[in-house]
């Protein structure tokens, strides 16, 4: 199953013989003037047009000129470096398509993960090698940071290692992993000071790790929280001056979460380890490989990860998952051994 193009602006569908890889209601919030040119486009551009369209005209929310602080610099001068990419097609400043689950599918859509040399950047590419995500890992500081542009890129001038799109904080046993999004999207417009962004931000996913054994082996289990979905389609919004606690909390049935578990290996005693069925895929052996299922439908695949060459990964997810979430929950397996 291969992703296809985005055929409308205003809701970013993706068309194809399953239908748009994006619900609905993947509508988007604008904030830049965008000239994208139509061979420019990317698989997964968050602000692409159809074929037919030239550009796109939309209000750009501009800093206060009066101030002179150094962030107000720095703003203005990012501000003048996007305008120059956008010219290029090269800008990506909207998150809100990382943000949206994929389209319900039968089948689980295809992705890779590339790892480098040291073990601490990660590249999330489709399946056709479209880079989609970048993200860096800072041990000391026990945390990871996603960025939606490749600093590899020769053409790239726009990543910023100050500017993280989302970021990743894990526990001293590393045992709790959460993702938050550096700029909520109901504080967006807010004065920082009103913002959640001093009460802990938006969270995107928790995710906690236990070990059990299993025959033999050892088994790294998962529990994934992720906000839930209305029955619109649209997202539940986990900004904590909404009211919402912490994603990793309890919470009952009536919560608007929604959990994920590992699916349980089975230990083969001609191999002599835990084995997985990675359907469709050739998966070399690595304490790293994992499948997820809904809790309420744990024979029901949502996430697969496993490892397809020296420094490569497959990750494959559907609905109700998004984009960084999936990759995000793959790179809680860093220490997995």
């Amino acid at each position: 199953l291969k992703p296809f193009w985005p055929q409308s602006f205003s809701w970013l569908r993706r068309k194809g013989r399953s239908g748009s890889l994006f619900g609905e209601s993947c509508r988007i919030a604008l904030h830049v003037m965008v000239f994208r040119e139509e061979a420019a486009m990317s698989w997964l551009w968050p602000m692409a047009g159809s074929p037919s369209q030239k550009g796109v005209a939309v209000r750009t929310s501009a800093p206060p000129f009066e101030s002179d602080d150094d962030s107000d610099k720095l703003e203005r001068e990012r501000a003048f470096d996007i305008a120059d990419s956008v010219e290029k097609g090269l800008a990506r400043e909207i998150v809100t398509e990382f943000m949206h689950p994929l389209r319900r599918s039968s089948k689980l859509w295809r992705f890779h993960v590339v790892r480098s040399e040291d073990k601490l950047q990660y590249r999330l590419f489709s399946d056709d090698g479209d880079f989609l995500m970048y993200a860096r890992a800072n041990l000391d500081a026990r945390k990871v940071e996603f960025f939606l542009y490749n600093p590899t890129d020769k053409e790239e001038r726009l990543y910023d290692p100050s500017r993280p799109a989302f970021t990743m904080t894990f526990s001293k046993d590393r045992s709790e992993w959460r993702i938050v999004q550096e700029r909520c999207e109901h504080c967006q417009f807010a004065p920082k000071h009103l913002s959640c962004s001093c009460h802990g931000r938006q969270q995107v996913a928790f995710i906690r790790h236990t070990r059990e054994p299993i025959g033999d082996g050892i088994f790294n289990c998962m529990e994934v929280h992720i906000p839930g979905l209305y029955s619109d389609g649209s997202r539940v919004i986990w900004c904590p001056l909404l009211g919402r606690g912490d994603l990793g909390g309890p919470f009952d049935d009536n919560y608007e979460a929604q959990t994920l578990v590992t699916r349980k290996p089975v230990w083969n005693d001609e191999v002599e380890s835990l084995v997985l069925d990675f359907k469709g895929r050739h998966i070399l052996s690595s304490a790293k490989n994992f499948q997820l299922a809904l809790s309420q439908k744990p024979e029901h695949v949502i996430c697969q990860y496993g490892k397809i060459g020296p420094m490569t990964f497959s990750l494959d997810f559907r609905y109700p998952l998004s984009v960084i979430q999936a990759f995000g929950i793959s790179l809680t397996t860093l220490f997995w051994t």
